[in-house]
């Protein structure tokens, strides 16, 4: 029985020590609410919200109550569209750097809940509609800057997350189509290696 007392308490310390590094590194991946709006008052289009993912590394640099966290993410998003006869969807894969800084709320030694904030630059390919209802592919291959704000729960390394993520600056128009900026809530669960 002792044994298995003093295991205890060493793993306990572990990740105690673990809980308290300045760096963290970490993997990460989730799911999103996305809606891509798409507006034409000749067409009366309307606009749904459709499912994405995520998948990434994250590095943490704890720096007392605040944070800064940087990751490296792939993304997929797509939101849906339709008018009276026909629905389709538009979507996209990018590449994202988001750099958040964060206060540490709650800091316990197992337990921390966070708040965060920070720019989202994301490098996204072409636009695709999954049919050509509304029309072909929106050629956009550049540099995209969204906001993100959110919260976190870290237990022990399991992290989660809830984010809203808001593009600044419209799509490209093609021809009479207007396609806004994409906004989505991500749902995020991540594992810290170190």
């Amino acid at each position: 029985m002792k044994k298995w007392i003093i295991l205890f308490a060493l793993c306990f310390c572990g990740f105690t020590l673990m809980a308290q590094s300045p760096l963290n590194i970490g993997i990460h991946g989730g799911v999103s609410n996305n809606k891509i709006k798409v507006k034409d008052a000749a067409l009366g289009l309307k606009n749904g919200t459709n499912t994405g993912y995520m998948l990434g590394v994250f590095a943490r640099i704890n720096l007392g109550p605040l944070y800064v966290e940087p990751a490296l993410n792939f993304s997929h998003k797509k939101g849906e569209v339709k008018d009276e006869v026909n629905k389709s969807a538009l979507k996209y894969n990018s590449f994202d750097i988001p750099v958040m800084l964060g206060l540490h709320v709650i800091d316990v030694p197992a337990l921390k809940l966070r708040a965060y904030l920070g720019p989202v630059a994301s490098f996204t390919g072409k636009l695709k509609w999954d049919n050509e209802d509304f029309g072909d592919r929106l050629d956009n291959r550049k540099v995209m800057w969204n906001g993100k704000i959110g919260v976190g729960v870290d237990v022990w390394k399991l992290t989660f997350d809830i984010d809203f993520e808001k593009g600044f600056k419209n799509f490209q128009n093609k021809d009479y189509i207007k396609v806004k900026s994409p906004r989505s809530f991500n749902f995020t669960l991540g594992l810290k290696i170190i």
